[in-house]
């Protein structure tokens, strides 16, 4: 009989694909998992707007300094609001620096340094942008809460994803088992070669973790949603749905900073609870 870690590390490579949908011109993917609870949600694609080069076309992100990439990613954004019915007023939206730091909507209205914001609030969304990271919307079904996560390497080695379930745990009261956690399209281990340091890092993380590096031609390569995926069933969650995208082998259809070359623009996770 296999070990409960080898079930666990089975389950965490276990990835699906999701369906898309074009809503008023965007292309949006939503998790199977969280289809049909008492969410809005959607994992975005660049497709679906009118950025120019090099950020074309439905850009979110507000990384780059010139003003009219500014005014474009916020027209995207309420785009986006009013697409999937939330209010654009009420859209909280961090300044990420990979850390592990999260924070709740209602504490703040300045949401510096933050890479997850959680809420127990309904019709409060929630926005957090990639280029190749991963995006983890993470909910609890029976106290309405929830907690979108941006993990790159840094934060995935700092256990960013843990650190939202303990929040919800701590301040919704949420039983980790009955938590659902989706996983959204990030650069996979095919195109993320790493240095030996940041692999020892991310594997020292989750049991078992030299399963979750593939060496090619002698460079670790991670895969960054399934370390995410074992963090979160090994806090006990007892659904987590992994998206089988690859943002970097899909450039027509994701932003990728590793495949660009970091010119690029950003996507998103958003969530509200209604």
């Amino acid at each position: 009989m296999r070990s409960e870690t080898a079930k666990l590390v089975e389950k965490a490579h276990e990835k699906s694909s999701w369906p898309t949908a074009e809503v008023d011109g965007m292309l949006l993917l939503q998790a199977p998992s969280l289809k049909g609870q008492r969410l809005k949600h959607a994992f975005t694609t660049r497709k679906g707007g009118q950025t120019p080069a090099p950020f074309d076309s439905f850009n979110l992100g507000r990384h780059d300094a010139a003003v009219d990439h500014w005014n474009d990613a916020m027209d995207n954004r309420k785009r986006l609001c009013a697409a999937l019915e939330v209010p654009f007023a009420d859209l909280r939206v961090p300044g990420q620096v990979h850390s592990k730091r999260v924070v709740f909507a209602e504490d703040a209205q300045q949401l510096k340094e933050v890479d997850a914001v959680a809420t127990v609030s309904s019709n409060v969304p929630v926005l957090l942008h990639y280029a190749d990271c991963v995006p983890i919307i993470i909910f609890d079904p029976r106290r309405s809460a929830l907690a979108v996560v941006h993990a790159g390497w840094r934060g995935t080695a700092a256990m960013i994803a843990s650190e939202a379930v303990t929040a919800l745990v701590n301040r919704a009261g949420s039983e980790a088992w009955d938590l659902i956690a989706a996983v959204g399209p990030a650069i996979g281990s095919c195109c993320y070669p790493t240095s030996a340091e940041a692999a020892k890092s991310l594997a020292s993380t989750v049991t078992d973790g030299e399963l979750f590096i593939t060496l090619r031609e002698g460079q670790p390569c991670p895969d960054l949603r399934a370390i995410n995926a074992m963090q979160l069933l090994e806090r006990g969650l007892s659904t987590v749905d992994v998206s089988d995208l690859c943002t970097a082998c899909n450039p027509d259809i994701f932003y990728s900073h590793r495949q660009s070359g970091g010119m690029t623009g950003r996507q998103g996770a958003i969530a509200c609870l209604i």
